[in-house]
């Protein structure tokens, strides 16, 4: 009962908490503390509690490597939503990260190899990324409790496969983001493919910060144990995330494949 009472509050109080932080200190943090890897760290302390350290440091290292599945996700979607309507993106973005995570599932990689593939990987995503003039996302008016309610299913789901998929599969899926695709699909629908295309280069870069969470935890779980080591990578994934979004602010577009396109040009092609 309080194994399934922890799972059912954990996710949704730090949803919560993040998005209250983030009205009270939005200047502070640079960036929206909810595209902090808030599920995918509740999901881990809870496989933590319940499937020990060691299973927990391997999901941490392929939820790691399952960044790049993100990345191809939101490449996926970008292009294609360039020029065609939200059900087609949404297919081709999902069949992108089928396959990246399908081929990452074959190999074993060492974490300092992730180290230094990830955020190369990561790079490269956003350096092909169309470009486009940035602007503000506006969240949706329901995003909270979607938020809430898609999370505290993910995390269901995931502690439910664990022991049948095993660490490596079960960080893979974990690291599907759902949320992201319907927003992407919902931006898309209501302000056109740019908006969804802004939107998605903000899960690619927020990947960055999420490898520092799992990067953290992989490295000192097996040493400090969990209440060390969970305190100590959310400290680090915040810090991370202001140094982020501070080097990124005010950065303006560079080029891409698709050539030097505003916002109002890359819409008329829809």
């Amino acid at each position: 009962m309080g194994q399934d009472l922890l799972k059912l509050l954990l996710t949704p109080a730090l949803i919560i908490a993040a998005t209250l932080i983030q009205r009270r200190w939005a200047s502070l943090f640079g960036g929206r503390l909810v595209g902090l890897p808030l599920t995918a760290a509740s999901s881990l302390a809870l496989l933590t509690f319940r499937e020990g350290e060691g299973f927990a440091v391997q999901t941490a290292i392929a939820t790691l490597s399952g960044q790049l599945a993100i990345a191809a996700f939101g490449l996926g979607y970008a292009r294609t939503a360039l020029t065609h309507r939200w059900p087609i993106a949404l297919a081709a973005a999902v069949c992108s990260y089928v396959i990246a995570a399908r081929i990452l599932s074959l190999y074993d990689f060492s974490l300092p190899a992730l180290e230094f593939l990830v955020p190369t990987g990561l790079a490269a995503t956003l350096a092909a990324w169309p470009a486009l003039t940035p602007r503000e996302v506006r969240p949706m008016p329901w995003e909270l409790p979607t938020r809430i309610v898609v999370a505290t299913a993910m995390t269901t789901l995931v502690l439910a496969c664990a022991t049948l998929l095993g660490s490596r599969t079960i960080g893979l899926l974990a690291s599907f983001p759902l949320f992201a695709a319907l927003f992407a699909a919902y931006r898309q629908e209501s302000a056109g493919g740019p908006a969804a295309v802004i939107s998605l280069r903000a899960v690619v870069v927020g990947a960055f910060t999420s490898s520092v969470f799992f990067l953290t935890i992989a490295s000192t779980l097996p040493n400090l144990g969990a209440l060390a080591a969970f305190p100590l990578a959310a400290a680090a994934t915040v810090f991370a995330h202001i140094a982020v979004n501070l080097f990124i602010h005010g950065s303006n577009p560079t080029d891409s494949c698709i050539g030097r396109m505003n916002e109002r040009q890359l819409a008329s092609r829809l």
